[in-house]
């Protein structure tokens, strides 16, 4: 038996995934954040049918004042001929710089404008005197840390120089990369940090610290920012959107407030502001990069869209490690295989040609058993269960799986009469040869204890009132150490891909015999 820290793959027994977290309509929340504004238009004249109750405060029209306005009053012709042309080329997110009259002066703002089907949306931030130039210095830093990033050899490397690189260029105090398990858990896999900041490198969140709904709305959004937790929400005016009788979808938007909770949970992690951006891999949200600060702070737009950018080149810097990693597997599977063939074709017997000689289905797939059942007889070689355990283990297999390769990390989950021997096959691979007769050939690999460190007790994660509605996340984040037991090294989908290969040239050279 092994002893180890758990990798990414390995997933605890309970499942964290809240349903109650993961039900929330974040996106119909009518509120955004106050350091922006909000208009909704119609799409037809462009004139206003809700505002955010703050836009007396950054344009100096009351919501009265704004509602059934037309667009064009309020920007200059050349602006407004722009908008227009870009709404009408369907554009999802469209960036601009508009101008707007304030108190006599003209006042200039970072747009966005979001072409929705029934309505048009438009965020309003007060840009900075420094944008252009800024921007120039932060281009030079993109093209340096790309470069940097293609040179890293490995996921890891590659995530931890990003992780140093966007806290140089964003200033936050802490910025992580988070990988997700496949039951939706976070594992922080790079860290860069203020002494001052705690140590989460290596630890474990539970799927509810980033629920369904949220994850969802990453790829949606790009980023989502919280420049302080101490915010007052904003209500739209009027509260239904008078186009569709409905609350207004704030999906997109980076103004779009925060669930109280989460805002709870900041407070809780002694952080103030914070960051948050995708690591998106083949359609699939794979991570995060999560950035931290111990007080407010609101990056400029051009920090904001660096960052992005820098999202983007990351999960295909991450993507590319990941087909390499497993082009390098492949490749080395691919040897062994080739000389399981020519022993399989040269024996007498398929229990030769996988069992004995110079390569064998241990080394292909990495087992520490295995065993064949054909024709009656039974081979076994390594650390397999004993001759009874293995007669109702096959017998079991004939009634519940069929005739497909299947395969599992932890089969005391699945079997309870396994855990009799877990110690030696907490990890099993079937290659059915013909289920109905009870003929497969197994493999199977030993138990690996996997220790899983916390950021908090993750039974603790979500701490529901007497009301049932009511939740508050968990106030610690102290390490919490839970050992994941009956598990062994997870299957690489590279292993499961050549044991189907090599089941297919056994059934042939057995058809072939026949």
């Amino acid at each position: 038996m092994k002893d180890k820290t758990a990798p990414v793959s390995i997933t605890p027994d309970k499942n964290y995934d809240s349903d109650f977290c993961g039900s929330i309509p974040l996106h119909l929340v009518n509120l955004i954040q106050p350091h922006g504004v909000l208009l909704v238009l119609d799409k037809v004249q462009l004139r206003i049918v809700q505002a955010s109750e703050n836009v007396e405060q950054q344009l100096e029209y009351s919501v009265d004042d704004l509602l059934d306005k037309a667009l064009s009053d309020l920007i200059p012709a050349n602006q407004y001929a722009e908008i227009q042309e870009k709404i009408n080329s369907n554009q999802e997110k469209i960036p601009f710089v508009l101008s707007f009259s304030v108190g006599g002066r003209d006042v200039v703002f970072t747009a966005l404008v979001h072409a929705k089907e029934e309505y048009i949306l438009i965020e309003l931030e007060e840009g900075r005197e420094d944008a252009g130039s800024s921007f120039i210095g932060l281009y030079q830093q993109i093209k340096y840390i790309t470069s940097l990033l293609k040179q890293a050899p490995t996921i890891e490397e590659t995530a931890q120089l990003a992780a140093r690189e966007i806290k140089k260029i964003s200033g936050f105090d802490r910025v992580l990369v988070y990988q997700f398990d496949p039951n939706w858990n976070g594992i922080v896999i790079a860290q860069a940090k203020e002494e001052s900041m705690s140590d989460y490198l290596d630890l474990r969140f539970p799927a509810s610290d980033v629920p369904r709904q949220a994850r969802e709305l990453y790829f949606k959004n790009p980023y989502r920012l919280i420049p302080t937790h101490d915010y007052k929400p904003v209500r739209l005016i009027p509260v239904i959107n008078p186009i569709n009788q409905r609350f207004t979808d704030l999906s997109e938007c980076n103004l779009r407030s925060v669930a109280t909770v989460h805002l709870e949970y900041l407070r809780n992690m002694n952080i103030e502001a914070s960051m948050s951006l995708p690591i998106i891999i083949n359609d699939k949200l794979w991570g995060l990069i999560s950035c931290h600060h111990k007080t407010a702070k609101n990056p400029s737009y051009e920090i904001r869209s660096g960052m992005e950018l820098l999202s983007g080149i990351l999960s295909a810097q991450l993507e590319s490690r990941a087909k390499e990693s497993a082009f390098q597997l492949r490749s080395n599977l691919r040897a062994i295989h080739t000389q399981i063939l020519v022993q399989l074709y040269d024996s007498l017997n398929i229990a030769d040609g996988l069992l004995t000689g110079k390569a064998t289905i241990l080394q292909l797939l990495s087992l520490s058993g295995a065993a064949i059942f054909y024709e009656g007889s039974t081979w076994t070689t390594g650390n397999t269960p004993d001759k009874q355990e293995l007669k109702e283990l096959v017998s079991w297999l004939r009634r519940n799986k069929a005739s497909q390769t299947y395969a599992t990390d932890s089969l005391p989950k699945e079997y309870v009469y396994s855990l009799d021997f877990k110690d030696i096959a907490s990890g099993l691979i079937v290659l059915p040869i013909n289920a109905e007769q009870g003929e497969f050939i197994l493999g199977f690999r030993e138990e690996v204890l996997q220790n899983v460190n916390w950021g908090g007790d993750p039974n603790s994660a979500i701490q529901i009132e007497a009301d049932g509605k009511t939740y508050h996340p968990r106030n610690s984040f102290a390490i919490y150490k839970e050992t994941v037991k009956n598990t062994s090294l997870p299957w690489h989908e590279v292993e499961l891909e050549a044991a189907e290969i090599l089941r297919s040239a056994v059934l042939e050279k057995i058809i072939r015999e026949k």
